[in-house]
């Protein structure tokens, strides 16, 4: 029979991935593994903007001083020893339907948010936790859009060596 001692299920709130998450969660009590939720939220689209200050090379001179130019915000990705940590997104609503759905099935997991591109965010953490499972959903999409972007679901089922289990 198989074995699994720890499994990473991937979670991001929709239908299938709330269908894949009971099916986890069913499988971790049947194996007793501890179970991860992940949500891999993409820090591309979460900078803070700071407009910080910068001294002007060249820069006029006006009463021993600078003038007083325009300069345009800096972009400072995000500080992960900042905390707390307050997203723009819907992270949080994810969060709360993954720990709603875990007290539902009156089942305790870890909910980690990993950054990044989904498939490459949860086999990296998958690897770094020796994860024997990965758990995920599989959404329906038309066949247009599969093909243009594909499926974080057959992206990381090619490129995991971590065993990956689709629930439809």
């Amino acid at each position: 029979m198989f074995q699994a001692d720890r499994m990473v299920v991937a979670f991001d709130g929709h239908e299938d991935s709330k269908k894949a998450l009971k099916k986890a969660i069913a499988l971790a009590k049947t194996l007793h593994a501890k179970l991860t939720v992940t949500y891999a939220h993409d820090g591309k689209t979460d900078r803070q903007v700071f407009d910080v200050p910068r001294p002007m090379t060249g820069g006029a001179y006006i009463g021993g001083g600078t003038a007083d130019l325009q300069t345009p915000p800096v972009y400072v990705p995000h500080d992960e020893q900042q905390s707390p940590l307050i997203f723009e997104d819907h992270t949080e609503e994810v969060v709360a339907e993954a720990r709603m759905l875990l007290n539902e099935e009156q089942f305790e997991a870890a909910i980690e948010i990993v950054e990044g591109e989904p498939a490459e965010a949860i086999i990296e953490y998958a690897e770094e936790i020796s994860a024997d499972l990965i758990v995920m959903g599989a959404r329906d999409q038309s066949r247009l859009k599969k093909m243009l972007f594909g499926s974080v679901s057959e992206k990381l089922s090619a490129k995991s060596d971590i065993p990956v289990l689709i629930v439809k």
